[in-house]
């Protein structure tokens, strides 16, 4: 037998005071103050806060392949460059004398092959010492071919459009192989936050889950954006695990690695769990419907036809009409016609 629900008449009278007593005091602003919920179960946390940094999607340590003092450094740290521009460059002296012997060697190798296969062909060696020979043309060349390679790698250039983030070396200094030299960010792939989240927020924060981020040096801005990657294990210096955001193109901001933002993650509704919302939201129940008000994101409220379930404890589930993340009036809905202008009250 299908259930009527009825809203108690003290509810309604309640919602329809906080109305009158909340209503808009100046004729200019016509909005109707109102109280709002971000709709989820009673035990959900729907949403997780954490403060990240804007990146870059690529930084890059760029550094010599092999040792030797540096010639020149053409950048600064804040330096904008371009693909391909020279970065630094190490005194190649060294590489060019290395270069310079494997070609002589190489030369030798030549002559040698040429005269043993001539003393093979009349007799005069065996064909191991021929082959030897041959060999060692093999190992001459491949050694000119390192040097070659070693001298190719002794210019920093930049792998893409981007800003020097750090410098970490000066002309006349002796480094290592290996040894960073300059950090690149590469700006042409664009930029991402990365925050690190706790072991208990880690685990209910999926790949795909929504976000709201908010650049604090732009507090007015607020970009959407996805958790695209999330830490296969905790960072062992600061204990948490590391999630990536992607930001679309910002073109018309100066934005700088570094720069500090909040991020608010909605989590995903797990399948088992059925939306509650508080009975002073619901309006006009008739068996198992009734309606509602969520708030859009220019404040205007929109009616919305829910499927009641089960009430206890002063919370209704909505079988149906609703999803996690909405914003649910709480307070006021009763003051309030479809598409009416509203102002949130804390």
């Amino acid at each position: 037998m299908p259930m009527t629900y009825r809203i108690p008449l003290l509810m309604l009278t309640c919602s329809l005071l906080f109305a009158c007593t909340e209503a808009p005091q100046s004729e200019q602003d016509d909005s109707i103050p109102v109280r709002i919920s971000r709709i989820g179960t009673q035990d959900d946390v729907s949403h997780i806060n954490v403060t990240g940094t804007l990146a870059s999607q690529e930084e890059i340590r760029l550094s010599f392949k092999t040792g030797g003092i540096v010639r020149r450094i053409t950048v600064e740290a804040g330096d904008r460059v371009k693909a391909g521009q020279e970065l630094a460059r190490l005194d190649t002296t060294e590489l060019d004398a290395q270069v310079k012997q494997a070609s002589a060697n190489v030369d030798k190798a030549k002559r040698d092959l040429t005269r043993a296969q001539d003393l093979f062909q009349q007799g005069v060696i065996a064909e191991q010492v021929a082959q030897d020979a041959r060999t060692q043309l093999s190992v001459a060349e491949a050694a000119l071919s390192s040097a070659r390679f070693n001298q190719q790698h002794a210019v920093i250039r930049a792998s893409g459009h981007g800003v020097i983030l750090q410098r970490f070396a000066e002309p006349g200094e002796l480094v290592a192989p290996g040894s960073p030299i300059v950090t690149l960010a590469r700006q042409d792939l664009g930029w991402v936050i990365r925050a690190g989240l706790g072991e208990r927020d880690a685990i209910n924060v999926d790949v795909g889950n929504p976000a709201e981020i908010r650049l604090r040096s732009y507090p007015d801005l607020v970009i959407n954006s996805k958790v695209r990657e999330i830490g296969s294990a905790s960072d062992p210096r600061s204990g948490t695990i590391r999630i990536t955001l992607p930001l679309p193109p910002l073109t018309e901001y100066r934005l700088l690695s570094g720069q500090v933002a909040d991020v608010r993650i909605a989590l995903a509704a797990k399948d088992n769990e059925h939306i509650q919302v508080p009975l002073t939201a619901i309006l006009e129940g008739d068996q198992d419907q009734a309606y509602v008000y969520v708030i859009d994101k220019d404040n205007v409220a929109r009616q919305r036809t829910v499927k009641l379930g089960d009430i206890k404890d002063g919370f209704v589930t909505i079988n149906d009409g609703l999803r996690h993340g909405e914003k649910l009036v709480t307070e006021g809905a009763a003051w309030l016609n479809p598409d009416s202008r509203v102002r949130i009250l804390p």
